[in-house]
């Protein structure tokens, strides 16, 4: 995975870079990533391989993060 990408997602969850490496899955599909801030009401982000990204709250399922992101929603 590109540095960049992780640094994207590190400082969009203010959160150190090992714990945007520990918690985040690929979405090959979107060819983008997924990454989540495990402590309860932590955000998660999803990065495109461009570096777009789309945050959300905890209050989001992941179903509707994804959506989102797809109908090119940013942040």
């Amino acid at each position: 995975m590109n540095k960049q990408i992780l640094k994207i997602a590190a400082e969009t969850m203010k959160v150190p870079i090992e714990v945007a490496e520990n918690n985040y899955k690929e979405l090959p599909e979107r060819n983008a990533f997924y990454f989540w801030n495990p402590v309860r009401g932590g955000i998660a982000v999803i990065v495109g391989a461009n570096g777009e990204k789309l945050g959300a709250s905890s209050g989001i399922s992941f179903d509707q993060h994804l959506q989102a992101f797809v109908d090119g929603k940013r942040n």
